[in-house]
């Protein structure tokens, strides 16, 4: 469950902390993964499952609530696609770096317009 929000077992364990739970802080990730691989001691187990248990019903309560709203949802979390650049392109992009590898930002604004390519992505392909 925790792997389908996407938490990682580190932020588990710093997460515990803001739960505000009475003499809990937060765990480490090395005692996150005992607890799942079942290898802590039985009274470890015992003492973590409700505190685990208490964060996986907030977490997934948010991940609710994160999808009720579409308008959060869609905003800045959004993981930005790859660029990837069309051959005919890439060749004008060779050819310009083959005069000039290090261009202004004047002359990579001309060549993103000349190709409609974003600035950026032409100044990124510059880079790399």
């Amino acid at each position: 469950r925790r792997i389908k929000l996407g938490v990682t077992q580190a932020d588990v364990g710093s997460a515990l902390a803001n739960l505000k739970i009475p003499g809990v802080g937060s765990l480490s990730q090395s005692t996150i993964c005992r607890f799942e691989s079942l290898t802590l001691s039985h009274n470890n187990m015992i003492a973590l499952k409700p505190i685990l248990q208490a964060w996986l019903e907030e977490a997934e309560g948010a991940q609710r609530e994160k999808m009720n709203k579409p308008e959060l949802f869609n905003g800045g979390e959004k993981k930005r696609k790859r660029t990837s650049i069309a051959a005919p392109e890439k060749r004008s992009l060779e050819a310009y770096f083959a005069v000039q590898p290090r261009p202004s930002s004047e002359k990579i604004a001309a060549i993103a317009e000349k190709l409609d390519l974003k600035k950026n992505v032409v100044r990124v392909w510059f880079c790399n």
